[in-house]
């Protein structure tokens, strides 16, 4: 039996927020999220922000998150390596500004979505192309501090544009 069963496969087109839910349940600690196509379908959509859904389908917005990232911009970019910090959403996940042949991937690791009785971390790496400026990548960590039961997750454009990914969801176990 393989340590990796896929899940869920999602793929939204034109929506400045996709939530994917029903994916993380008792049977997995530990979760694989591959992200691909992030694209911006109009205005500026910036970067990605994830956000949890609880097992009563309510999307925590609050002021819960805790997040750091730190970017490795393109040679091109005046802005090299940053950290941040973000409570309402983990921020740069995804990212795209809308440029044209842009897009984004990613690949997040989800740990103890569904226990109550454990706090849900999360840690990503992404990598985005940008035709002015290059190729990028982020790598960060986040987590949030409540203790919930986690279903899902909701991704919502920084600044209200539209885009396309496609989400595939694998639920991962250890050898025993």
């Amino acid at each position: 039996m393989s340590n990796l069963r896929l899940i869920n496969k999602t793929s939204v087109s034109g929506v400045a927020s996709a939530n994917v839910t029903d994916v993380f349940s008792s049977d997995f600690d530990i979760y694989k999220v591959v992200a691909t196509g992030f694209d911006t379908t109009s205005g500026t959509v910036g970067r990605g922000q994830l956000r949890f859904i609880n097992s009563s389908g309510s999307i925590d917005a609050s002021g819960n998150y805790g997040s750091a990232s730190v970017a490795i911009e393109a040679a091109a970019s005046s802005s090299y390596p940053q950290v941040k910090n973000f409570t309402t959403f983990i921020d740069f996940v995804l990212y795209d500004n809308g440029e044209v042949g842009g897009n984004s991937a990613a690949i997040w690791y989800i740990y103890n979505p569904y226990n109550s009785t454990r706090y849900t971390h999360v840690t990503f790496q992404e990598g985005h192309f940008q035709a002015s400026y290059g190729s990028s990548t982020e790598q960060g960590a986040g987590y949030l501090k409540v203790l919930d039961s986690i279903t899902g997750f909701n991704l919502t454009s920084q600044s209200g544009g539209s885009f396309n990914c496609n989400f595939i969801t694998y639920g991962l176990r250890r050898d025993t």
